[in-house]
């Protein structure tokens, strides 16, 4: 009985609800890498912005550095081909974009806030009407739309249907010379000329291209290509005198526009004279005196026909083949200032983003600010250093610096939209800046530094530890010469950095630590090498490589390796009078080689103590680098255990054993079958727990170390901290190492010699080594695999973390994390305080832990009633909250009534990912929930192995193989992108009543454009003029079909009073049609705000906001549902203002509908243009 009124008394205040509301909410914000499966690319030379189309439906479109914006194509009859995007046309300086899928579906996308929004849809049927081409006018309210049938059909870009009249390739054909007497098959390209807007120019694939004067509807001139060679494209010339048209068989010529004779070199074969591949795509333009021919394709079809080239041919004589390892999905050619002076070469491949300067004749490669590949070579692990301080920071970026000298300068041609560009007001000084930098390990053993502070992700610097190993003989492989060997061979360089292929599987790197404020360097490898390096601004002379190596099993004399072997240094590295091997900035200490040979599973560094900490499969080792000695080493492995693969000699069941707990397992369940009642009398007796697996007490992998921790607490008495150690492994079994330091290590970290200045002055002269011994051992009963350890102090701020020892206080606590729950101890006693069992209670497998600071700004008289009583709760403000990189920063704070008098108030908690793809938000210490979110598909398992916490409350996950996902779990800290993009106005507003026509719009589109019309094309809409500005909005609520992605998305806030005892939670369960039938029946006779509440939590991926004026929404085949029921719930709803309560009814009203439609849950976006009110 006092335990049932005890636990009624656990229950969140309202005060404490509300605070939750202000420092946790999830989201999605920004997207770092290059896209995955890129499918089209288009560039705009008038607002200078390029859009990226992709296979997976996703639309990106990027300006200048930090300008960003997402879209997402939704499916509507469940087909692929409805998001696979084929092309992508801009509407020039306006802002939109054209999308055509291969459902032959057409697009209009605009910007709204940071995300790209459909605003009009045009489908095309028939085999005819298949689209092959697209043009937009200059005039920008007409796209001429190019089909395989032949003919040209004028969209109408502001009523958006088709007009007359349409060009028919019957009628072209009767103005052509009577030579020509073939059917000119489908429209591969079209031109506008640029001093002429009322004439065109067609290429029609047979050999075919006409002028065509819009005014007259007829043909000026006709072109007719020798052999009717199959056309592929056209280029016109910046002042429209001629044109230049390229071919199937690998020929191209210039064409003049005022003679309709072919030219001499009409069969101009770049590299013939063998049969050729077809050129894709070709650019001309002028280098000083020299003409320029941009082309890709066009290869010898049987020697070099399996290359993806992109030719750059000067008529001065300096040709350039770029070869590339992927393929080549399209490219661009940026000009000066609307003439034919070419400036830079843009590539779009498969697998990655290039860019080379034109202007030079070397054609040198630029480093393009953002779109960078992250998986040049495979991803194998992934680290984040959060608050990296300037003066590191500086040195990795002058490092960089040294890799990038090659590279071109020229300016970024790229460079639209509007980007607020605010100075930070609590950051006075550049020093204090801190910075989170992002480490990829890589199967080919390097490790590449990326800044993620901001939107754009900055590429740092690449360090490779794969020139460390291999043979005394092995030199680096020579530059490769761009003179060709034989003359007809044509001139290939090798361009791009991606390369998936490892020469040595051993070098992949595993595991990665970086100090923060030292800026050293660990990697730990596949074949147990770890690579201590360090930055340096390069004043220091470098001593030469060591090298040293530590047996785990030295004392197993029945211990057999049967893995791959150890990676051999270079012996000439390791000479005194050797050249230091590594860049410029960079100096590698030495390589220490933990033997057996096997991965690393984990790594802890502490720079201040030297100390380094590695563990493997069979044990830990500590090592010290100043002096570079081993510290010592300790084996975990079985004593049964060794055949050092984790295969047991003896298992632990026989198979009779167990046959007999099947049997067993069989008769048990067939008991219950028959008597169904005694199975409720045992669930109603016991609590809803789940059964958790008993594990083995001598698993094979139970050796395994999963976790090493540096932490200077309390092991031995309350009044002294002492330097240790702790260690976990599989098995569950928790080992704590007191450290001796010698008194120069001992001082540095601001704790004075127990012995006075004798001792220091003995320890100074005679320097003593770093040793270390057993003090405590724990061994968990659930024997569970431990996933991290932290010590924090009495303000639940992790010991680690802290810049200042003095600054912890006590007492401190120890929390050990395991695959199933969390366990808080006290220190240095060791007694359990407090347990939070997550597999028993939900399912779910723990990944990893961190620990993060919220911050937000409450009222002082709020502060006053002790919102923040827990002891981990704190009003101070602490250096680390300079972490946050504010210009890049989205400050949703939502207090937006609070008043000067407001105080900043953090509040640490514990971050935990699960192996459901769940991000779980616990108060530390009560280990209380506090939101709970369904950060990654659960099917995602690179996802959910990759992410990374950050000390601010992000987190980075790999969203595919070149993809990173980035959100936030703050309310008030988000990177998102803070760019925008002047939007034109469309000339003509939407039609009441359109005309049906089998080539317009459907009814279904006109409803879509009819219901948003108000928010999207009024002249006098309140949003169009802060279009330009950062609206501060969710990327995920305006994103549509996006959020089905990852099958999240947070709802409208409630205030009902029945949420008092609930946590925040973003999760949405399995919703199908049955379920919200099932729902919308049992809510006909009684509708309270528990089940309008219900309803919005049931169906929350809809996106819903708050607008202040008007709300609109989507709504389709209504009459099929009972209405009236549902919109009961307006007048009764309190969870949210009146215009929100209209918006969720509306949007669960056209969700139900597309279900039962389409079978695919299509969500509903409204826009916003002011933040709603705090509860403050």
């Amino acid at each position: 009985m006092l335990k049932f009124i005890r636990g009624k008394g656990q229950q969140p205040s309202a005060e404490r609800q509300r605070l939750q509301k202000e420092l946790f909410s999830y989201r999605k914000t920004v997207q770092h890498g290059f896209p995955h499966k890129p499918s089209a690319v288009a560039y705009d030379p008038i607002s200078k912005l390029m859009a990226i189309g992709t296979q997976t439906g996703a639309i990106k479109v990027f300006g200048q550095p930090g300008v960003e914006f997402y879209g997402q194509h939704t499916l509507i009859s469940n087909s692929a081909a409805e998001l696979n995007v084929q092309l992508l046309e801009w509407v020039y300086g306006t802002g939109r974009v054209l999308s055509l899928t291969a459902s032959n579906h057409l697009i209009l996308w605009e910007p709204v806030g940071a995300t790209l929004v459909a605003i009009k849809t045009l489908p095309f049927d028939g085999k005819l009407k298949k689209v092959s081409s697209l043009c937009c006018s200059l005039n920008k309210d007409i796209v001429w739309i190019g089909t395989e049938g032949g003919n040209i059909y004028q969209f109408d870009l502001n009523s958006f249907s088709i007009r007359e009249p349409v060009i028919y390739h019957d009628i072209v054909l009767e103005q052509v010379p009577p030579t020509y007497k073939l059917n000119p098959g489908a429209i591969e390209s079209i031109r506008q000329l640029p001093n002429a807007h009322n004439k065109l120019l067609i290429a029609y694939n047979r050999g075919l291209c006409v002028l065509w004067d819009l005014e007259t509807s007829a043909v000026i001139r006709a072109y007719i290509a020798p052999g009717h060679g199959q056309s592929v494209g056209l280029f016109v010339n910046a002042d429209g005198t001629q044109f230049t048209w390229y071919h199937a068989d690998g020929s191209y010529a210039s064409w003049s526009l005022t003679n309709a004779e072919a030219p001499k070199n009409v069969n101009y074969v770049p590299y013939g004279p063998d049969p050729c591949k077809s050129i894709n795509r070709l650019y001309k333009g002028n280098r000083g005196t020299a003409e320029v021919v941009i082309f890709s394709g066009g290869m010898p079809r049987s020697a070099y026909g399996d290359h993806n080239c992109v030719s750059v041919h000067a008529s001065d004589g300096n040709k350039v083949c770029l070869d590339f390892t992927s393929k080549v999905i399209d490219f661009f050619v940026t000009y000066q200032n609307n003439t034919d002076n070419v400036q830079v070469l843009v590539v779009l491949l498969e697998e990655e983003f290039c860019a080379y300067d034109l202007t030079d004749s070397k054609v040198p490669v630029i480093k393009a600010p953002y779109l960078h590949s992250v998986h040049a070579s495979a991803v194998t692990c992934n680290y984040l250093a959060s608050q990296v301080s300037q003066e590191v920071y500086n040195k990795i970026v002058h490092a960089g610096e040294e890799q990038d000298a090659d590279c071109s300068h020229i300016e970024w041609p790229i460079n639209g939209g509007i980007l607020d560009e605010e100075v930070p007001d609590d950051i006075d000084n550049e020093d204090a800046r801190l910075y989170e930098i992002l480490l990829t390990g890589h199967e080919d053993g390097s490790v590449k530094f990326w800044d993620c502070t901001g939107v754009v992700l900055k590429p740092l610097y690449n360090f490779k530890t794969a020139l460390l190993f291999g043979h005394e003989n092995q030199d680096d492989i020579p530059a490769e010469s761009s003179e060709p060997v034989d003359e007809s061979e044509p001139p290939f360089r090798k361009s791009g950095l991606f390369d998936p292929y490892s020469d040595d599987p051993r070098l992949a790197v595993k595991k990665i630590a970086l100090c923060p404020k030292t800026g050293r360097l660990i990697v730990g490898g596949t074949a147990g090498q770890i690579v201590i390096a360090n930055f340096d601004n390069g004043e220091n002379d470098s001593a030469p490589l060591k090298a040293s190596s530590m047996n785990l099993v030295s004392d197993r004399d029945g211990f057999v390796w049967k893995g791959h072997d150890q990676l051999t240094v270079r012996a000439n590295l390791l000479d005194s009078d050797a050249e230091p091997v590594g860049d410029v900035g960079v100096e590698i200490t030495g390589v220490l080689q933990v033997l057996p040979p096997a991965s690393i599973t984990c790594l802890a560094l502490e720079a201040n103590w030297g100390l380094v900490a590695g563990g493997t499969a069979h044990g830990l080792v500590l090592f010290d680098f100043n002096t570079f000695l081993p510290v010592f080493h300790r084996c975990t492995l079985n004593p049964n255990d060794l055949t050092g693969a984790g295969e047991q000699l003896s298992r632990r069941k026989s198979f009779k054993k167990s046959l007999r707990e099947s049997f067993r397992k069989l008769r048990k369940g067939r008991s219950t079958r028959n008597n169904p009642t005694q199975v409720a009398t045992t669930l109603e007796s016991r609590p809803i727990e789940r059964q958790v697996e008993a594990r083995s007490t001598d698993d094979g992998m139970g050796s395994m170390v999963r976790c090493l921790q540096f932490a200077k607490t309390f092991i031995t008495n309350v009044n002294i901290t002492s330097p240790t150690l702790w260690s976990a492994t599989n098995s569950s079994t928790v080992s704590v190492f007191l450290l001796h330091l010698p008194a120069p290590l001992t001082a540095a970290t601001n704790i004075p010699p127990v012995s006075g200045n004798a001792a220091a002055t003995t320890a100074a002269t005679q320097p003593r080594r770093v040793s270390a011994q057993l003090a405590k051992e724990i061994q968990l009963k659930h024997r569970a695999p431990v996933v991290g350890i932290a010590i924090f102090d009495q303000h639940g701020y992790p010991v680690d973390q802290q810049s200042n020892s003095s600054a912890v206080s006590p007492p401190h606590r120890l929390l050990i994390a395991s695959e199933e729950q969390f366990k808080v101890f006290s220190l240095p006693q060791l007694k359990p305080i407090n347990k939070y069992k997550l597999t028993a209670n939900e399912g779910a497998r723990v990944r990893r832990i961190h620990f993060a600071s919220f911050s937000c700004r409450l009222p002082s008289d709020l502060l006053a009633h002790g919102v923040g009583g827990s002891p981990s709760k704190s009003i101070s403000t602490r250096s680390q909250e300079n972490a946050q990189d504010v210009a890049n920063t989205s400050a949703n704070n939502t207090s937006g009534s609070v008043g000067a008098d407001a105080r900043l108030y953090h509040e640490m908690a514990l971050l935990c990912l699960t192996n459901m793809g769940d991000i779980v938000v616990l108060s530390v210490p009560e280990l209380k929930r506090q939101l709970n979110a369904a950060a990654v598909r659960r099917e995602d398992i690179n996802g959910i192995s990759s992410l990374c916490f950050t000390n601010g409350g992000e987190a980075l996950y790999m969203l595919s193989s070149s993809e990173l996902q980035r959100i936030s779990l703050s309310t008030t800290k988000a990177v998102t992108p803070q760019g925008g993009i002047e939007v034109e106005e469309l000339v003509n507003e939407e039609q009441d009543n359109p005309v049906d026509d089998a080539n317009s719009v459907t009814e279904e589109n006109h409803e879509h454009i009819d219901a948003t019309s108000s928010t999207s094309t009024h002249s006098n809409d309140p949003s169009r003029k802060d279009r330009t500005k950062p609206l501060e909005v969710d990327i995920d609520q305006l994103k549509g079909g996006v959020t089905l992605t990852n099958g999240v998305n947070s709802t409208t806030e409630s205030n009902s009073p029945n949420r008092a005892n609930e946590t925040i939670t973003s999760s949405v369960g399995d919703i199908t049609v049955d379920s919200v039938r099932d729902h919308l029946n049992a809510t006909t006779t009684t509708l309270c705000t528990t089940t309008t509440e219900e309803t919005v939590g049931r169906l929350s991926v809809l996106s819903t906001q708050t607008n202040q004026t008007l709300t609109s929404a989507n709504m389709k085949d209504v009459t099929d549902f009972n209405i009236p029921n549902l919109m009961d719930l307006a007048p009764l709803s309190n969870t949210t203002e009146t215009n929100s309560s209209s918006v969720v009814i509306k949007s669960i009203i056209t969700s139900i509908s597309h279900e039962k439609t389409n079978g695919e849950t299509e969500t509903v976006t409204t826009k916003t243009t002011q933040r709603e009110e705090s509860q403050f």
